[in-house]
């Protein structure tokens, strides 16, 4: 669905429209974090909104597959280094992520930041109990 749209999305007569002012947005996010990252080194935020969902569960919902996105698609955007670790369970034994995410050329900030948690923390050891998940 995401190629279909990209393809539509930049063939003649929408490219003005649409990817034009996604370039635009593009800049805005980039421009947000810029200035946020002359604050601070790493920005941190959950990997998804919402743990994961079975395979073929939201198959009749995209917008709720695209939302899971979330989180993971301001970095894209702005072309920004990010990692996904694991930071727990929930209730139900499905594993959740935090997402560290760094300037432009940040990659040894984001790694530093990522590896320095995953030494305090032993989540990436642990894996879900697939049997009693749901």
């Amino acid at each position: 669905r995401r190629i279909m749209i990209g393809t539509y999305v930049l063939s003649a007569g929408y490219y003005d429209a649409y990817y034009l002012k996604a370039q635009r947005v593009r800049n805005v996010v980039f421009s947000d974090f810029k200035a946020a990252f002359e604050e601070v080194d790493v920005v941190l935020t959950p990997s998804a909104p919402f743990p994961a969902f079975a395979q073929g569960e939201l198959a009749g919902d995209p917008i709720a597959m695209y939302l899971n996105d979330l989180f993971a698609v301001p970095a894209s955007l702005a072309g920004l280094p990010a990692i996904t670790v694991p930071d727990g369970f929930t209730e139900d034994g499905l594993p959740t992520g935090i997402q560290f995410m760094g300037r432009a050329y940040g990659e040894n900030a984001v790694l530093a930041a990522a590896r320095a948690y995953q030494s305090l923390t032993t989540w990436h050891e642990q894996h879900p109990a697939l049997d009693e998940v749901r």
